[in-house]
């Protein structure tokens, strides 16, 4: 399958997920001290996982709620992202699915399923965002636009409140705690760059195709962050953040 095959594969597929979102029940339980998990996190993941391998056999899914495996077509799925804001009924969520071969990621797509928006990207496939609502062309602004969500709830690293504060100074900040939306949203010019802590590899597969494919950069900061986006606040931040986690 080429790259455009896998991304015509994870669209159908979060589309079609998107759908039991208004049919599931949301029960929620506590995962950890700080996450929670929600029954349509589980469902919609165990929809995808199902769509993904039937369209793509001999395929293997790395996913949030439902464990991981490997092949040469690797999925990275995270059926929520957002799932706190989910639970409490903030429009603030998407689905977010990435394919690698090989180990190289080759097409992402994220889908927010409250304002009906996919964003889109592969090796050879043009970024694009499609919508059914409201929406604004990207306009500048006379700071950078940073969305991030540091410092974490029970975060190991310390100076975070430091670099929040150092950041508020220099950019307008937004935090929003959805790390597949935000990259979504730095790729299609909304915002100039976004970082977090404490991440995992299904967070950022699918944003960090978009980012690369809409010509920004998307930076590994440590075992678990990153800086994405475009222009001097990208350096800027991915510096502050080797100095918090190394």
């Amino acid at each position: 399958m080429t790259p455009g095959d896998l991304l015509a594969l994870a669209t159908q597929s979060c589309v079609n997920a998107a759908k039991l979102l208004h049919e599931v029940r949301v029960d929620v339980a506590a995962k950890g001290t700080f996450d929670q998990v929600s029954s349509a996190d589980l469902e919609v993941e165990a929809f995808l996982r199902q769509a993904l391998v039937d369209g793509a056999p001999g395929s293997a899914v790395v996913g949030e709620e439902l464990g991981s495996a490997s092949a040469r077509i690797t999925w990275y799925v995270d059926p929520i992202d957002g799932t706190r804001n989910f639970v409490r009924g903030l429009p603030l969520s998407c689905i977010s699915v990435a394919a690698a071969v090989d180990g190289s990621l080759v097409a992402g797509c994220v889908l927010d399923p409250f304002r009906d928006e996919l964003f889109t990207a592969a090796v050879g496939v043009p970024f694009e965002v499609r919508s059914s609502g409201l929406t604004i062309t990207p306009g500048v602004s006379p700071r950078p636009l940073v969305l991030t969500d540091i410092p974490l709830p029970g975060s190991p690293y310390r100076g975070e409140m430091e670099l929040l504060a150092e950041l508020m100074a220099v950019a307008d900040v937004r935090r929003v705690y959805v790390t597949a939306l935000s990259l979504a949203w730095v790729a299609a010019g909304r915002a100039d760059a976004a970082a977090n802590l404490g991440i995992h590899p299904w967070d950022v597969a699918a944003g960090s195709v978009l980012v690369r494919a809409a010509g920004g950069e998307f930076v590994e900061v440590g075992r678990d962050g990153f800086v994405a986006g475009r222009g001097e606040v990208v350096s800027w931040l991915a510096e502050r953040l080797e100095g918090i986690v190394t």
